[in-house]
């Protein structure tokens, strides 16, 4: 949460001409309701539940950025589809920056539970990024520079 993925991918898609994906809001299109009414509501095992098949689901098209959320990568089972079936990226960036990115948003149930949550909750899932194909750090980066160099990442077969 809050480095980026979102606003590089829209940038990204459009450079590279691709469609972009927001994984959650293909979860609130599906669900017809807020991510944060779904916490609510259904749960989290619920929720991941639907993104799995989500991802999965976006995963079917070619000429896509997929912004996904927070927690999908920290999923097995979304992480093994993601890294066998398209360029994964993970966007990195400090702590501090990322929350003070989100933290006056709303919206995010994870960071609702507080700092010290949310930076657990950082910790535990670190590693699990360190999987994807490459990283990029957006920490105090512009997201038009952070686009520019996953677009020169990319596989040139793409």
């Amino acid at each position: 949460m809050g480095s980026g993925k979102s606003t590089v991918g829209r940038i990204l898609a459009e450079r590279a001409g691709y469609l972009f994906v927001d994984s959650d809001e293909e979860i609130e299109s599906r669900a017809r309701a807020k991510v944060s009414e779904i916490f609510q509501l259904r749960g989290e095992a619920w929720f991941r539940e639907m993104e799995q098949r989500a991802i999965r689901d976006l995963l079917q098209e070619e000429g896509r950025v997929i912004a996904t959320g927070g927690g999908a990568f920290a999923q097995p089972a979304c992480a093994k589809d993601l890294l066998e079936r398209s360029f994964t990226v993970h966007l990195s960036c400090d702590f501090e920056v990322a929350f003070r990115r989100v933290a006056g948003l709303g919206g995010r149930p994870l960071v609702a539970k507080g700092e010290t949550a949310a930076r657990a909750l950082f910790a535990e899932r670190k590693d699990k990024y360190s999987r994807a194909h490459v990283t990029v750090d957006s920490t105090h980066r512009s997201p038009d520079d952070v686009a520019d160099d996953v677009l020169r990442l990319l596989p040139q077969d793409r």
